[in-house]
């Protein structure tokens, strides 16, 4: 997937580029917000170009399959099992089992979502970077 962006700084070990935001921006979260609400992308590799130049982006379409299954159906599904997991691990007396399933959902829910954000914290500390990269400079 190609997207369109201005670079805004370079150094010697990459540049920084703000994104023209887009419906896929949404489930990336490859960028950066830091540019008054724009999304922010920190390219590692030695472009010619300079400060001001619109580049061309391209983000590598397993990295964004990836992350729009991870936003959308992971916490689906840990809904789903939470619901009727819990049940069968954790018999909670006097309460019906379809309230148990209820509370086993949120739970599952909870679970996805703090997952996702420590995944999150990984990625940014390991350097998604490499799953963009600038395919073209447009003076």
């Amino acid at each position: 997937m190609i997207e369109h962006g201005i670079v805004i700084k370079k150094d010697k070990s990459g540049l920084e580029v703000r994104m023209q935001p887009s419906s896929a921006c949404a489930h990336c979260n490859l960028c950066n917000l830091k540019d008054a609400n724009f999304p922010v992308l920190r390219v590692d590799e030695p472009v010619e170009c300079a400060p001001g130049d619109r580049v061309d982006v391209e983000v590598s379409p397993g990295f964004a399959i990836k992350s729009a299954f991870l936003l959308f159906f992971l916490p689906l599904v840990m809904l789903v099992v939470g619901y009727y997991l819990f049940p069968e691990l954790v018999d909670i007396p006097g309460m019906n089992a379809m309230y148990q399933g209820i509370i086993g959902g949120i739970l599952g829910l909870v679970l996805s979502f703090v997952g996702l954000h420590f995944y999150d914290k990984h990625l940014q500390k390991k350097g998604t970077q490499k799953q963009a990269r600038v395919v073209r400079v447009r003076k």
